[in-house]
This record gives structure tokens, sequence and C-alpha cells, in this order.
């Protein structure tokens, strides 16, 4: 089956790339994503003790795979008979938009950075350094996801004016997101910037793939940090023997949480329908609760841990899993369906109009993250979503 389905998708991002000229889509990312995953896990990590990804699961995985492809062409072929001017000058974006409003940008963007500090501040007081993972709360926590949201911006600024204090600014922001130590968070919020710089120069495939080795090493040299040098830190242990078994924990901490997702969607694929439905709605129904102050918040995460590996479990299993599992295969198709439906809206109107560039790559980053779990269930992914689209929205109009 895995040969299978590598000659499909290889197939069909083929047929996306003719398109769309760029592996930078929904699909292709998505699809890439799942393909080495799989094959990673079912050639390599059975060796080491991980379970494999079922016939089945690969099946279901690749229905929705297609579905999105179908979504991808779609919107090609609707954009391409609206007859949409393709903007191949995406320098129009970066004068028109970045460089145009800068001081704002810069402005809103240092409220954001001194909002993350000052949540760290308070989190550090309430839980100690030791223990601050996920733990930021409250209206800083969010007022700090505006700096997050326009981290790209300053790189391009800092790129186009050769500034240092662009620079310094934005080491200020990864310093925080390290210190927190969420590593889909600091992740998602690389790749926002590589994409949205990717976007507006146009990346070949040579030094796309470059880059997607640069992120390899970037994910490994994350998890170093965070389970080895500041554990290392905080319990004041330096010797060579701690840290190269915290090294080498982190190296297998890596490929665990890589691949531990894929392996459970064999038990969500399974357990069709076990969840709650509510959970796939949790942000707008938290919301409405918050504003209400009824108490009593949805939690989207699961709280049974699915055997993956003969040591290891995991409680995530990655949107397309979840979502069969809170609900079922026909509410999921039309969940994930609409949920692409609007990413490629976005992703084309930033493609033929030059518009919402910047939201269409950090969604693009976290489809790339899809795996691992479903976001759309996240407010601390949503929020800043609508965050940005209403900056962009705002300076577009401008």
């Amino acid at each position: 089956m895995e040969i299978l389905f590598f000659m499909i998708i290889i197939k069909l991002i083929f047929e996306d790339f003719k398109l769309y000229k760029t592996i930078f889509t929904p699909f292709s990312i998505i699809s890439i994503t799942y393909l080495s995953l799989i094959l990673l896990n079912n050639y390599v990590a059975v060796h080491l003790g991980f379970f494999k990804v079922e016939v089945k699961s690969i099946a279901y995985i690749l229905y929705f795979l297609v579905l999105i492809y179908l979504i991808s062409r779609g919107f090609y072929y609707w954009f391409k008979d609206k007859n949409y001017i393709f903007e191949t000058n995406n320098n129009n974006y970066e004068q028109n938009v970045v460089i145009r409003h800068q001081k704002l940008i810069v402005s809103i963007f240092i409220v954001g950075l001194v909002a993350k500090y000052v949540s760290l501040v308070q989190v550090l007081s309430i839980y100690g350094l030791g223990n601050i993972k996920g733990k930021a709360f409250g209206l800083f926590a969010h007022l700090g996801d505006l700096g997050l949201i326009l981290t790209p911006y300053l790189m391009i600024l800092y790129l186009h004016y050769k500034k240092p204090r662009y620079l310094i600014l934005i080491l200020l922001m990864y310093v925080n997101l390290f210190v927190f130590g969420g590593k889909y968070g600091i992740i998602i919020a690389i790749l926002h910037l590589i994409i949205l710089y990717a976007m507006i120069t146009d990346f070949e495939i040579k030094r796309t793939l470059k880059i997607g080795l640069f992120l390899m090493l970037f994910g490994i040299i994350t998890f170093v940090i965070i389970y080895a040098i500041l554990p290392s830190i905080i319990n004041n242990k330096f010797n060579i023997l701690y840290l190269i078994n915290r090294f080498m924990l982190s190296i297998k901490h890596f490929f665990y949480y890589l691949i531990s997702p894929v392996i459970a969607t064999n038990y969500y694929f399974e357990n069709v329908g076990l969840g709650s439905i509510e959970v796939l709605f949790t942000v707008p129904i938290n919301i409405v609760k918050a504003i209400f102050q009824t108490g009593n918040y949805i939690n989207p995460v699961n709280s049974f841990f699915i055997p993956i590996h003969t040591s290891y479990r995991t409680n995530v299993g990655g949107l397309f899993a979840e979502t069969v599992y809170n609900s079922n295969f026909l509410i999921a198709s039309i969940y994930v369906a609409i949920f692409f439906i609007c990413v490629y809206y976005i992703f084309n109107i930033s493609r033929y109009k030059g518009k919402m560039i910047s939201l269409s790559a950090m969604l693009l980053a976290i489809i790339a993250m899809m795996f691992f779990c479903n976001f759309i269930t996240v407010s601390g992914i949503i929020i800043p979503l609508i965050f940005l689209f209403i900056i962009e929205f705002i300076m577009m109009k401008e």
C-alpha cells in the first residue's frame, strides 16, 4: 500500500505543480508531509519499536488528500476562468504593504513584544521557569500574538533596510518563544516567516529543498534546546554525561513527535464518533462562553493516550483522524472541505490579486503541521489568524 500511496501522491503533486508552478500550495505541503512521515515510519521507525501505520489508515489519509486535490483544481479553474492576471511582481506587496506601512507594523509589533514579555513575567511568577510550557493566559498572551504574526514583516524590513534594530526585535520575539517552549508554536512561526519570504521572492525548487533541509535541522535544534539545554540551565547541571543523555533524549523526542500522530491515526480511524462533535467547534463555542462568562469551556485535548510504540503513547492524531474520531466520515469530509475551501480562496487571492499574502503564508505554515493535530480547534492558532486577517485588510484598504 505504501508504494501505491507514494505513486498516487507523487502524481497528484506533479499535476498540482503544473497548475500552480510552485510546491508552496496547500495540497502539496500537506501531501508531502504525510507521504514523508508514513514512509519514514513504515520503513525505518518500525525497526525501532514504533507501530506500523496500517493499510486502512493510509487509505483514509489518501481519501482526504484526494478531496483536497479536487478543491485545489476547482479553485485553479475558477480563478483562471475569471481572467485574473497572476501577480508576477510580488515586490508590489513588499512595497505597497510592508514598506508603506512600516511605522504601523513596527508599532503594533512592539506592543505585541512588550505584551509577550509581560505575559512571560506573569507565568514565571505563578509557575516558575521549569513549568511554563503552554501556560500563557489572559489579555497579554493574546496581545503578544500581534507581535508574533508580524515577525515576518519585521524580517522583510530588516532585509530591505539592513537596520540591526529590526533583527534585535525579531531575536527578542524568538527568545520569548523558546523560553515558553511551545515546539509547534515555534515551528509554525518559523514556517510562516520562511513561506512568506518564499512567496514574495518566488523561490526555485532547488532553493526550496535547501530550506526543507534547514527546517529539519531547525526542528532538531529546537528539540535540543527544549529537552537538553533548557533543562541543564534550570537544573544547573552542565556535566558532559548529563548533556549527552539529554541530547539523545531530545533526538528521540524529535522523531517521536514527528511520527506518533500518524501512527495514532490507526486508533482514531477505527473509533469513528467516539469523541465529541463539539470539539470541532471549540474556538467559536469558547469565545461565546467567554463573552457571556458561562464557564465550562471545551477542552479539545484528548485525555486518552494511544500506544504507538512499545514504550510511548500519544493523544494526537492529526486533522483527518481527529475529525473522524469526533464526528463521522461524512461530517469530517464536509469539515475538512470547508476549511480547505477557505484556505484555497485566501491562497488564490494572494496568488492572483497580490492580497492577504502573509495570511496565506501563515495558513500554509499551519497546514504543514496539521499532521500533528486539528489546529482548527486551537484558539492560540485561530485567534492570531483573525488578527492577521484584520491587519492585512486594513493595510490593503489604505
